[in-house]
């Protein structure tokens, strides 16, 4: 098996970045995040994603509008990853004037996690709210079998002072939708309780697949579907079968001045951190 160093790996991925087109900050920033998720495990998220994905028009400058703590960004089908790059500066540098900001953006290429977006408003001192609409159709509703929604992913932020952050970024599919294609690149099956094929049936073979189930049951389909409403078509984007391509999906990002909720920054912070603190040193349950 071939080898390769991290810094290596970064560079690998920051030049190629530059050769489709991007300034060589933002493809710094981009190149990190997936060589991050190779070394956190996260194959489906790594540097191979690369390879499949749809930049967009690199040339085109997303549009902002804002009226009072909302603002509306429209990515003119240019790139996913510097329409969520502008929005998340926009929110972050709106917070203090309202305590809080909402971006809705839409007409975007696919971008990657979520975390760096929500971590820039935590970075800040803010709380930040990411969710987006990643369709076309992939999740069955709870009791049904055929794709309506997108995977919808959602990511959380919170301050805990000195400049770190908490993050929480998940898909609100069971497994997400990359997963096919990861087990295809290593010759494998996929997870059978996750994955339907069209006839309805659960499956293990990638090229078979139709649609994946949402988390957690009945709950984690509400959670999905409220995302598509308020990601999607609260953003001006299309949601369920009206999906046609990733340009069609939207996002909502929130961030939220904890001064502005009449809070001691300092209080909230450290409280985030003793309540995780208490966390770790929770007893472990043995069977997991």
């Amino acid at each position: 098996m071939t080898e390769i160093t991290v810094g290596a790996l970064l560079t690998l991925a920051t030049n190629a970045l530059i050769g489709q087109g991007f300034e060589v900050e933002s493809a710094i920033e981009i190149a990190r995040e997936f060589v991050v998720a190779d070394l956190a495990g996260v194959r489906t998220h790594g540097v191979g994603k690369l390879l499949s994905m749809n930049f967009g028009d690199l040339a085109v400058e997303p549009s902002l509008r804002r009226q009072g703590a909302i603002i509306h960004c429209d990515g003119l089908r240019g790139n996913g990853f510097k329409t969520l790059q502008k929005l998340s500066r926009a929110v972050s540098d709106a917070c203090p004037e309202h305590g809080v900001a909402i971006g809705l953006a839409r007409n975007f290429s696919r971008f990657s996690s979520l975390y760096p977006y929500t971590s820039q408003l935590a970075s800040r001192g803010y709380v930040g709210i990411l969710m987006n609409t990643a369709g076309p159709a992939a999740v069955a509703p709870f009791g049904g079998v055929d794709p309506i929604t997108g995977t919808n992913p959602i990511c959380f932020s919170f301050p805990t002072g000195n400049g770190t952050s908490q993050t929480f970024d998940l898909a609100t599919s069971a497994v997400v939708w990359g997963e096919i294609r990861q087990a295809s690149l290593e010759g494998r099956g996929v997870r059978a309780d996750a994955f339907l094929n069209s006839a309805g049936d659960e499956t293990t073979i990638p090229g078979e697949v139709n649609a994946v189930r949402a988390f957690g049951g009945a709950k984690g389909w509400a959670i999905n579907l409220a995302i598509e409403i308020l990601a999607g078509l609260l953003a001006g984007a299309k949601a369920g079968l009206d999906v046609d391509s990733e340009f069609d999906c939207g996002a909502i990002l929130i961030g939220i001045d904890p001064a502005s909720a009449f809070l001691d920054v300092e209080i909230f912070e450290k409280a985030i951190a003793q309540l995780l603190e208490d966390i770790r040193q929770s007893r472990p349950d043995p069977t997991m």
